[in-house]
């Protein structure tokens, strides 16, 4: 799924996501809350990760669940391989899991699936995904 126009848009973010109403929900929330700042945003899931090209992206949101206390392999293996690490936000939801990057530089959150909080996290997601757009500009 996409909205605005990528050749365009001086300000590009990508959402990684995996289905589940929670996360449907807090995507829906954050390209609300940055639809007035960012110009291009690319929702994909998780299992396209590999092929998305992320030099293009100013910012890139990803929303992730653990089990057995590790991510999907294929997230890991993202965060081991991006640069720069400082333009990936990442949520990690789960019951009792708590896992997080290794990276200092991921801007890492995690969160139960809670239904009534889907609007505090996706502000709080939106707000660090600002901040990294913003920084840029100042580059």
């Amino acid at each position: 799924m996409e909205t605005g126009d990528k050749t365009t848009a001086k300000s590009k973010v990508l959402i990684v996501t995996q289905k589940s109403r929670f996360k449907g929900e807090v995507v829906s929330e954050i390209k609300k809350k940055l639809a007035e700042n960012v110009f291009y945003i690319k929702v994909v899931d998780v299992k396209w990760l590999p092929n998305e090209s992320v030099d293009q992206y100013s910012a890139i949101v990803i929303l992730n669940q653990c089990m057995a206390g590790r991510p999907d392999p294929r997230v890991e293996i993202f965060i081991d391989n991006i640069q720069p690490k400082n333009k990936l936000v990442l949520l990690t939801t789960g019951r009792l899991d708590s896992w997080k990057p290794e990276s200092p530089e991921v801007d890492a959150i995690t969160s139960a699936s809670t239904m009534s909080k889907t609007g505090v996290v996706a502000r709080t997601i939106a707000d660090k995904v600002m901040v990294i757009i913003n920084s840029k500009k100042n580059i």
